[in-house]
C-alpha cells in the first residue's frame, strides 16, 4: 500500500479528481440556493490507485453540506484519506454544523481545496483551523473554474446581488424579433434545448413586462419529466400590467412568480395578482420605471445565486450599462429580421457586447444553424 500523502501530492491527480469534484457540484446548480453547489470526495490511493470511497452534494435548498455526505459515506474509510472539496470547509455553518470540525473528527489526512470561502471574515478561516489540527492543506486546485461554478454565490455574498446571465437570441442583423405580426422565434430548436440547461441551473429568471405581455411566457423548464426544475420566475413591471389572464400567473400557484413593482402602485391591480398566486414585491422607481440595482438588492436578500435574464431589449441594455450582465449568452441565428426588427439593446447596437474591452469570450459552440457566444464581464 502505498500511502496516501506521497500520491495525493501528484498535481495532475489532484486536478483530475478535482474536476470530478467540480462535475458532481454543477448537478445541483439551481437547487441549493441560498448555499452554493458544492461537489466533495473522499479518496484513498491504495495499491497505486485512487479509490472514491464517499461522495457528496450540496442537498436541494442547502439542507444538507456536500463535505458531510461525502464523510458519511466514507465511514471508517476516511481515516488517512484525502478530501477534495470545490468550496472551502466552513468554520461552522448557519444550521450550527462544523465542516472543518467534522474533517478532523473522521481521521481525514489531507484537503484539496479548489476556492476559498469567499465570506467576509470567513476566508481562509477554515484552511488555518484544518492546519492547526495538523491537516495538510492545499487549495487553488482548479480555482478558476470552481469561480465560475461558485459565481453566482461569490457574487452574492461579496456584492449584495445575484450573477446576472443575459440570454438573447439575436439574427444576423441584430433583432430580437419584430416590433408588430406575429410572434416569431429567432433561434432553432438546438438552442431552445441549450436554455433548458440555462433556465435548470439558474435560481430565478427574470424578464421585463413588455416581453411578458409581447410573448406571454411561461419560462419554465420544457424538457418531459423536469418542470419541477424551474427557476423561480420574475417580472419587472413597475405598474402592474401582467394581466392576471397570462400564462405567467396562470402557473404562480406552481412555480413561484415574484412581481416587482414600483411603491405606491395602483393597489388594486397588486391585489388582484397577489389574489392570482403571485407575490408583489414593491421597491423604488427609476429610469424607464423600477429601480435595477434594488430589484437585484432584492434578490440578493432572497437567496438567489444565480439570475437568468430573458428578456427584453430595455432591461437588456440597462443590465450591460450599468454593468449588472456579469456573463452573456448569445444565440447568433442566421436570419434577416430587417427594419421592422426590434434590437437587441435598447438604444444601442450588439457591438455593446461585441467590442466592449470588459468582456471576453470564454464559450463558442455550433447549434444546429445557430451559434452559442458566451462572454464574461472582466472583473
Amino acid at each position: 500500500m502505498v500511502k496516501d500523502e506521497k500520491l495525493a501530492v501528484d498535481p495532475e491527480m489532484d486536478r483530475r479528481l478535482m474536476a470530478a469534484a467540480l462535475r458532481l457540484g454543477r448537478r445541483q446548480l439551481g437547487r441549493t440556493h441560498p448555499a452554493p453547489s458544492v461537489g466533495a470526495l473522499v479518496v484513498r490511493f491504495d495499491d497505486s490507485a485512487p479509490v472514491v470511497v464517499g461522495r457528496g452534494v450540496t442537498a436541494e435548498g442547502g439542507s444538507g453540506h456536500a463535505v458531510a455526505f461525502a464523510l458519511a459515506g466514507s465511514g471508517e474509510a476516511a481515516r488517512g484519506a484525502t478530501l477534495y472539496t470545490t468550496l472551502e470547509p466552513a468554520l461552522r455553518h448557519q444550521d450550527g454544523s462544523s465542516e472543518t470540525q467534522a474533517i478532523i473528527g473522521a481521521g481525514i489526512s489531507r484537503v484539496v481545496a479548489a476556492l476559498e470561502d469567499p465570506r467576509p471574515g470567513h476566508t481562509r478561516a477554515g484552511f488555518a483551523c484544518l492546519r492547526e489540527a495538523g491537516i495538510e492543506v492545499t487549495a487553488g486546485v482548479l480555482g478558476e473554474e470552481a469561480r465560475r461554478d461558485h459565481a453566482g454565490f461569490v457574487m452574492r455574498v461579496t456584492a449584495g446581488r445575484p450573477h446576472v446571465t443575459l440570454k438573447l437570441a439575436v439574427s444576423a442583423d441584430g433583432m430580437i424579433g419584430r416590433k408588430s405580426g406575429e410572434r416569431m422565434l429567432v433561434s432553432g430548436p438546438q438552442a431552445f434545448e441549450h436554455l433548458q440547461r440555462l433556465r435548470i441551473e439558474a435560481d430565478a429568471s427574470m424578464i421585463g413586462i413588455g416581453t411578458a405581455i409581447a410573448n406571454d411566457p411561461r419560462l419554465v423548464v420544457r424538457v418531459p419529466g423536469l418542470a419541477r426544475m424551474s427557476p423561480t420566475r420574475v417580472v419587472l413591471d413597475s405598474e402592474a400590467r401582467l394581466p392576471v389572464g397570462s400564462a405567467l400567473v396562470a402557473t404562480a400557484r406552481e412555480i413561484p412568480l415574484s412581481i416587482f413593482v414600483r411603491e405606491g402602485t395602483d393597489p388594486g391591480r397588486c391585489a388582484a395578482l397577489r389574489g392570482a398566486g403571485a407575490e408583489v414585491v414593491e421597491i423604488g422607481g427609476g429610469s424607464g420605471g423600477l429601480d435595477l440595482s434594488a430589484a437585484l438588492r432584492t434578490l440578493g436578500e432572497r437567496g438567489i445565486n444565480n439570475l437568468l435574464v430573458e428578456g427584453g431589449a430595455r432591461v437588456a441594455a440597462s443590465l450591460v450599462s450599468q454593468s449588472f450582465a456579469d456573463a452573456v449568452v448569445l444565440y447568433r441565428a442566421p436570419v434577416i429580421i430587417g427594419p421592422d426588427g426590434v434590437r437587441a439593446l435598447a438604444g444601442g447596437a450588439l457591438s455593446t457586447i461585441d467590442r466592449n474591452p470588459r468582456y471576453r469570450i470564454v464559450d463558442e459552440a455550433l447549434l444546429g444553424e445557430d451559434r452559442m457566444v458566451r462572454f464574461e464581464r472582466k472583473n
